[in-house]
């Protein structure tokens, strides 16, 4: 199993890793490569992300169950515990943000926090 998830990239990108994976969601790809494919397919979304970040999640043997790679200027980051892939999201998220839907998100927090 895979998923890979490109934030902020050409639609033309998203067309391509279309052609690969099913796509339930703007921008979340799910689906099931080989190993070899997988790489290629990444390769290839790393060099055309432009601004945006690409997130690529696969099964694999290891205490997880699951290994994780990121490129690009995301609004998350991998960071390593003791051997354990995490998720960071940075206090410095607004910043990061510049102009996407996080942003927006964030306006609306920052404007009434209660409701979200």
């Amino acid at each position: 199993m895979i998923i890979m998830i490109l934030e902020n990239v050409p639609t033309g990108l998203r067309g391509e890793v279309s052609r690969w994976l099913l796509e339930p969601q703007a921008g979340v790809f799910v689906g099931h490569l080989s190993a070899r494919v997988r790489d290629k397919l990444w390769d290839k979304a790393c060099q055309a992300k432009k601004a945006g970040s690409v997130l690529q999640i696969w099964s694999t043997n290891n205490e997880q169950r699951f290994k994780m790679r990121m490129y690009g200027e995301g609004s998350r980051r991998i960071i390593e515990n003791e051997g354990l892939q995490l998720i960071k999201i940075p206090h410095d998220l607004d910043k990061l943000a510049k102009g996407s839907v996080i942003k927006a998100r964030l306006q609306k927090l920052a404007k009434d926090p209660v409701s979200g």
